[in-house]
Order: structure tokens, then C-alpha cells, then sequence
């Protein structure tokens, strides 16, 4: 790795013993940190004392509205972890006392204290006692847990600006671009988003012993996507793609009227998809998203109704034969796709819809109905 790279002299230093040093440890030297738990608290005096900036001259401003301040104070109200903020301590000239300068997570620092000033309240879609709230009105237990909340930090002593652009310009480097659900993330955060991001955790054994998904879908958040759709199937039916999904997180972000019946709804249908298939789904085509997709929609419609859907039904808890048919359908129509990914002309006439339906674009509303229609049919 090249020292002008990085910025680094040329010039090899030496310890106070005079021996010489290695480049590599003039840049340990360099990017070492500091590693302390900081609390408001703290923030408040330093910005007493005028010895805390916020914005330095490489720092965006303040960017986060009011329904993202309020997600970040729920989270530290319930004493949840919260990422580590970056600080430069930074001598500036003529001054006896340095600057601590937030070079990363000034809008967590803002946010908190902020509020501490009572510049907005907490968005109604937090529960209570803390919805609509100013910190002035939240019960003395709860300000002192804002004041005493830890921020993990990280501090630089004395690096110069290039450098800390640098470190930040390298990690970046190696960032992932946000998915859909991840961006949608950063920006909802009421009521749908709530409900999505509970159901779906609720049920993460379940993704993963079905194998639905793994560990690394589950940290970008795809279960929690899955989630959505199927809240927004059992609510508005099946939709095009998933281009929607976006859609109905704002539209539900500060009301979203169905939302305890939808969420228990959700679980009754996951309960019962795990009794009806007794952890064989993950030995079945059935496992994969889009077909996972469809046989919820199935379950769902037979206890509750699909709404748009003409395919007629009981609404009535299932029974054992029902489970026992559900499952010998899930298994056959297993075999068809998987005979289809072998053989395409293997496939029986009575499938062939369906096997492309389930191999081909499997997120259109035109394959998700074949797929729905075929099971069910197939089923009950």
C-alpha cells in the first residue's frame, strides 16, 4: 500500500530510543482511536463550554426530519445499541481547551439534543406514553434514560482534514449500495414500518429453519421485505412486482387503520403454514420467496378471504384434511418445478402453466395468479 495513498510522509520516524520504525507504524500511529462511551449529557457540556462542533467544514448538515429524529430517540428510550459516532479532537489555534469535532453521526448527536431542547415532539405513530411527547412531558425515568444513553465513539487526535477524508472515503469504499427495503428503511418510519419490522423478527426462526432465508438476506432485511408484501397481499391482495411496496409504506406511514388485525392475521397464517408443513418447506420449492409467496396467499385466502379474489372460499379455520391436502399439493406441485428446471418437457399438460408461471419473471401479478389459482385449486 503505497504512503502517498494515504497521505503519509515519506520520512521514516523513530521511537524515543532512537531506533528506526517501520511506515506501517507511523500509520497505526496515525489512525489510532480513542474508544469511549460518550452521553448526552457530556455532549451538553461541551457544547456549554463551546468546545463541541457539530458541522465541521467536510460534514453534511442537518438533513433528518422530525419522523427520523423520533425513530432514533424511540430507539434509545427502549435501550437499544446504536452504531458508534466518530470524533476529532482537534487543537484549534489560540484556544487552551480542543474541539471535539463530530466527523460521523452528527445527525444521532442533533437529534438527541434537540430534543433534550424541545425543538419537536415524538411522532404520534410512537406507542405510549411517549407519542406526541416533548422531552419536558416524558415521565422523569424516561429524560434520564435519554441523558444517560451510551454513544459508543471513537476519537482521532490531531490528524489533519485529508486524512479524515480519507479513512471515511476508504470505508465507503467497501459499502454495499442499499437495497429497496434498505432505503425504504431510511426513510419511513411509522406505523407499516413498524408493524413489517416486528412481524418479521417475530418470526425469524421460522425463516431460517425453513430455509427462506439466511443470515445475510435476514441482515439486509429480506425477510422484512417478504413481510410487507404479505401484509399489503392480506390487506389489498396480490400486487405487480413489488414496485408498490414503497407506495403503501407512505400511504400507511402515520395511519395505517387495519394494522392489529393485519398483524395478527399475518401470524395465524404463519403458525399455520409451520403446523401444516412440519418443517418439511425447506425440502420443497416451496422455501424460494416467489413460491413462499404463493402458498401464503393460498392459506390466507382460505381462512380469510383474499380480497379482489373470486376463487370461492370458506373463511374457516382449516382442518386436518385441509392441512393434509394443502401439504400433498405443496409436495406435487413441488416435484412440477423441479422436474421443469430439469426437463421443461417433462412437465404433465395440466402444469405447464404453472411451471412457467413459478421459473420465468415470478413477481408479475399475471405468474403470482396462475401460481395461486393452481395450488389452490389443487388443494381444496
Amino acid at each position: 500500500m503505497s504512503t502517498e495513498t494515504l497521505g503519509i510522509p515519506h520520512k521514516t520516524p523513530t521511537d524515543p530510543e532512537g531506533s528506526s520504525r517501520t511506515e506501517l507504524d507511523a500509520l497505526m500511529d496515525i489512525y489510532r482511536t480513542d474508544r469511549s462511551v460518550y452521553t448526552p449529557s457530556d455532549f451538553l457540556q461541551w457544547r456549554e463550554s463551546g468546545t463541541l462542533e457539530l458541522t465541521p467544514k467536510f460534514q453534511r448538515r442537518d438533513i433528518w426530519k422530525t419522523p427520523a429524529k423520533s425513530y432514533f430517540i424511540d430507539t434509545l428510550l427502549r435501550g437499544m445499541p446504536i452504531p458508534p459516532i466518530y470524533l476529532r479532537m482537534n487543537q484549534q489555534r489560540g484556544k487552551l481547551t480542543p474541539i471535539r469535532e463530530v466527523v460521523d453521526g452528527q445527525q444521532r448527536v442533533r437529534a438527541v439534543l434537540s430534543f433534550i431542547d424541545g425543538d419537536y415532539r415524538l411522532s404520534d405513530s410512537l406507542p405510549e406514553p411517549w407519542k406526541n411527547r416533548r422531552f419536558d412531558q416524558l415521565k422523569i425515568q424516561d429524560q434520564q434514560r435519554i441523558h444517560k444513553s451510551g454513544f459508543p465513539s471513537e476519537t482521532f487526535r490531531e490528524i489533519p482534514d485529508d486524512e479524515v477524508l480519507n479513512v471515511f472515503a476508504r470505508l465507503n469504499t467497501y459499502s454495499v449500495p442499499l437495497n429497496d427495503q434498505e432505503l425504504r428503511n431510511g426513510k419511513f418510519f411509522g406505523k407499516f414500518k413498524q408493524t413489517s419490522y416486528r412481524a418479521a423478527y417475530a418470526n425469524l426462526e421460522f425463516w431460517r429453519r425453513n430455509r427462506i432465508f439466511g443470515e445475510v438476506a435476514i441482515a439486509r432485511m429480506a425477510e422484512v421485505e417478504l413481510t410487507s408484501e404479505l401484509l399489503i397481499a392480506g390487506t389489498e391482495g396480490m400486487q405487480h412486482k413489488k414496485k408498490s411496496i414503497s407506495d403503501y409504506y407512505k400511504e400507511w406511514d402515520s395511519e395505517y387503520p387495519t394494522q392489529a388485525r393485519d398483524e395478527k392475521r399475518f401470524h395465524d397464517i404463519i403458525g399455520q403454514i409451520g403446523a401444516v408443513c412440519n418443517g418439511g418447506l425447506k425440502d420443497t420449492e416451496f422455501h424460494g420467496v416467489p413460491l413462499f409467496y404463493t402458498l401464503f396467499c393460498v392459506v390466507f385466502h382460505r381462512m380469510f378471504g383474499l380480497p379482489d379474489e373470486k376463487l370461492k372460499t370458506t373463511k374457516k379455520p382449516m382442518t386436518r384434511n385441509d392441512a393434509s391436502s394443502l401439504w400433498d399439493a405443496t409436495t406435487r406441485l413441488s416435484d412440477v418445478v423441479s422436474g421443469a428446471r430439469e426437463d421443461p418437457a417433462s412437465v404433465p399438460k395440466k402444469f405447464t402453466q404453472f411451471a412457467a408461471a413459478s421459473t420465468g419473471q415470478t413477481t408479475n401479478i399475471e405468474p403470482r395468479r396462475i401460481r395461486f389459482e393452481t395450488l389452490f385449486k389443487e388443494a381444496f
